[in-house]
């Protein structure tokens, strides 16, 4: 396990928990209808690139609470740290 903080407000967007082929964490979704944004909690297959749960809410707050509430006992990620020639659509 790495010593990096739990998901929060400040690395949401790249830090996630991961648990051998499994990842989870927080993502925006924008409603380009309603002109509103929420809050995706999800869990991913990596090896699969397969949703396996997805919860969303109205509050940044609330979905990181509930991430690592579930999840927090997995390892702690920076995505920022492998950079973009880690991707598997490369």
């Amino acid at each position: 396990m790495t010593n990096l903080q739990p998901i929060n407000a400040q690395n949401y967007e790249h830090t996630v928990l991961v648990f051998r082929d499994r990842q989870a964490g927080v993502s925006v979704v924008y409603d380009p209808f309603d002109g509103s944004y929420a809050y995706n909690a999800y869990v991913l297959e990596t090896k699969l690139v397969k949703e396996i749960h997805a919860q969303e809410f109205d509050f940044l707050d609330d979905a990181l609470q509930y991430i690592n509430d579930e999840f927090g006992n997995w390892e702690v990620r920076d995505l920022d740290a492998k950079g973009c020639g880690s991707c598997s659509a490369k």
